[in-house]
């Protein structure tokens, strides 16, 4: 598994040299690649010949991309980020691949409609669908998945090639029209955090609320007595770190611990009156509260694991389970030292390495809250 991840890393850190180089995998699409033009070259080329060797180049960064698109599939599919220390394929592609957030999030997104919907592929090769179309399409398809009562509803696939076909050759302003066209809430597919560098120190944050939420923040603004909506923010996001990094680090109930790191594969709960008992027994899936908060501590937070061949850490530290490094059918205690936190992806691939399933999660067909042309 290493050896693959570490060509396929490489096969996809060399993707956009592709353009200028004369790949063999950009070759296949039909593209014919030439080398890198230096200024002067350029500079004693036509008008005409310029504008052909600009067209040929663009061509071949299309080329490029398609290729990268399909590792990132594979990657996807395999979950090969695992592997190595990465929590998601987004950490991976900003991470590993050295994209900008903004540039992550539009391959995933197009990766993922891939994933679902295999022409894309084609549409995204012939010039008909762009990756920023793609992309927008699949963070549609995302909204429209989260039914209003929190439950996720399946979108058809007829449903959702239909909504491709009218998007096909469409501008992006074309296309933002037609997915709000499409949109059981509009509102919802507009709501989107948006953030933007202002200065080397701050940042502009661009939130929708509704009106429940702007009367609570006026309430809010009067009994603090701030002036700004940022100094509101920034007191309560202080209040909010403070006062659950001292309860997980020092006097955390049992019930606030468990929610914070989550049972894994091998760890399940039992009721606080036999905690006592419990935690006496190294054969026992129950984890002590008393472990929870030195994990916690030894671990500050963050996802535990690292690459064997790197010794990089994962930086994930959002849903982090307490995970048994040897597992309990496997001969492991429940002692500190064969406990560690793990974020999902890594949780997961140890139970794929342990031999151990862990059953998927399947957005439900038909909630009685989904959108009438859904159900």
């Amino acid at each position: 598994m290493r050896t693959i991840f570490r060509r396929l890393s490489f096969e996809i850190k060399n993707l956009i040299s592709c353009a200028y180089t004369g790949h063999e995998m950009a070759e296949k699409h039909g593209v014919t690649l030439k080398g890198v033009m230096n200024k002067n070259e350029l500079r004693k080329l036509s008008d005409l010949e310029l504008l052909e060797f600009t067209s040929r180049a663009a061509k071949n960064e299309k080329a490029a991309t398609l290729v990268l698109l399909e590792h990132l599939l594979e990657v996807d599919v395999r979950r090969a980020f695992a592997a190595d220390a990465y929590s998601s394929l987004f950490d991976y592609v900003v991470r590993g691949l050295k994209y900008s957030e903004s540039q992550a999030a539009e391959r995933v997104s197009a990766v993922r409609l891939m994933r679902e919907t295999p022409e894309v592929k084609t549409h995204i090769e012939s010039g008909a669908l762009t990756l920023t179309s793609a992309a927008m399409i699949q963070r549609h398809i995302r909204a429209e998945m989260s039914a209003p009562g929190g439950s996720k509803v399946k979108v058809p696939k007829e449903t959702k090639a239909a909504l491709i076909t009218e998007c096909l050759g469409q501008s992006k302003r074309e296309v933002e029209k037609i997915l709000l066209s499409h949109a059981s809430e509009p509102v919802r597919l507009a709501s989107q955090e948006l953030t933007r560098q202002v200065t080397a120190t701050h940042t502009e944050l661009k939130i929708l609320i509704d009106e429940e939420t702007r009367e609570l923040l006026k309430r809010a603004k009067e009994l603090s007595q701030t002036s700004t909506t940022a100094e509101l923010l920034k007191q309560t996001l202080q209040t909010i770190i403070e006062k659950r990094e001292r309860q997980l680090g020092k006097s955390a109930p049992a019930n606030e611990a468990q929610e914070h790191s989550k049972p894994s594969h091998s760890a399940t709960s039992t009721p606080p009156e036999e905690e006592s008992k419990e935690a006496r027994n190294p054969n026992a899936r129950y984890i002590p509260t008393q472990f929870r908060r030195a994990i916690f501590t030894r671990s500050n937070g963050q996802c535990e694991y690292r690459a064997p061949h790197t010794d990089a850490r994962c930086t994930s530290s959002a849903h982090l389970h307490v995970d048994h490094v040897l597992p309990l059918a496997l001969g492991g205690k429940t002692e500190l030292k064969n406990l560690r936190h793990l974020c999902s992806a890594h949780n997961q691939k140890a139970a794929q390495i342990a031999g151990i399933a862990i059953p998927a999660i399947t957005p439900t067909r038909n909630p009685k809250n989904a959108p009438a042309k859904y159900r």
